[in-house]
């Protein structure tokens, strides 16, 4: 692709229905934003059935069609988080060549036939050509340095027998030591989608005992509420298993406690992850805190998506960057 001047960049932003990879997606093309216009043209893949993704296999692999949409005609790039926007994305790249950008680690069959992939450290992916690696993925916060030292933010991860055990009663005890340490703050807990039924109970019950203290459950938050929340609290407490708002409340410039999970497998991508969040003192464990009463603030500033950003205009709009 010719090096020049873009007015406006048409992306082509490929979802999958599921927010977290929305965030990462919508992360990078805001940062875009900070650089040069943007028209952001949306295509929902969620749909497609496992049938759906048999014959694009075939298609892709047996034969030279693409497939075709027609809001992609004008599109300068592809770009999608999640393995159900894979497919389909390389088949519009094959039909209007246009560079196909993704933010993770795709299978290994479909890796060389994309652009750029940014994936995060802990996922061991070989340096490559066409691989950036990143610390943790991209997200939509941003540092705006509004953050009030009165206030703290307590996000709970919940159940996934696949990575680690989760116990409501440790969990609930982490938290309420917190709490105690801390009553000149206004707490705000919430959960999320993994969170079991009796966390909650018991997490309802220690709001009763703290004035202090305000519970919100996700399913009655408004999208955008947590990014608000890392603005304004000064320090996140987070269990380990929630990635992704380890690394969003990091890079909004919080201070990050993090709870400990019990992991299933110790070389898991979830223990790596945690591993590198301590080497490089982005985050405080909560057992160092227990001994120590204090929580390490980092000085590192994180800001991955106008990383990706910058170098998706490196890459192909160099003159672009400012």
């Amino acid at each position: 692709m010719k090096s020049e001047t873009k007015k406006e960049l048409q992306v082509i932003a490929l979802l999958d229905g599921r927010p977290g990879h929305e965030k990462q997606t919508m992360g990078i093309i805001h940062a875009l934003q900070q650089r040069v216009p943007v028209k952001v043209v949306r295509i929902d893949v969620s749909s497609f059935s496992l049938f759906e993704a048999f014959k694009q296999t075939c298609r892709l692999f047996l034969s030279s069609s693409g497939l075709s949409h027609p809001q992609i005609s004008k599109g300068d790039f592809l770009i999608g988080t999640g393995s159900g926007t894979h497919l389909p994305m390389l088949l519009y790249k094959r039909k209007y060549s246009i560079p196909a950008i993704t933010c993770m680690s795709p299978a290994m069959h479909l890796r060389k036939y994309l652009d750029l992939c940014f994936v995060p450290e802990h996922d061991r992916v070989i340096d490559a050509d066409n691989i950036m690696i990143t610390a943790g993925a991209p997200n939509c916060s941003v540092n705006k340095r509004n953050h009030r030292k009165e206030c703290g933010l307590i996000l709970l991860g919940g159940i996934d027998t696949k990575s680690h055990y989760w116990d409501s009663q440790q969990v609930a005890q982490m938290v309420e030591k917190v709490i105690k340490n801390y009553p000149q703050k206004h707490w705000t807990v919430s959960s999320s989608p993994r969170t079991p039924e009796d966390m909650l109970v018991i997490i309802r019950q220690i709001a009763r005992k703290y004035h202090n203290f305000r519970f919100f459950d996700y399913r009655d938050t408004a999208p955008g509420w947590i990014e608000e929340q890392y603005d304004k609290n000064s320090l996140v407490w987070v269990t380990a298993d929630s990635i992704s708002m380890i690394y969003e409340a990091i890079t909004a410039g919080c201070t990050v406690g993090v709870f400990p999970m019990q992991w299933v497998r110790e070389n898991s991508k979830f223990k790596r992850n945690e591993n590198v969040l301590l080497e490089k003192r982005l985050v405080t464990p909560f057992g160092s805190w227990e001994k120590s009463g204090t929580i390490q603030a980092h000085n590192k500033e994180l800001n991955e998506a106008q990383r990706c950003a910058d170098w998706i205009l490196q890459k192909w709009w160099p003159t672009n960057l400012q």
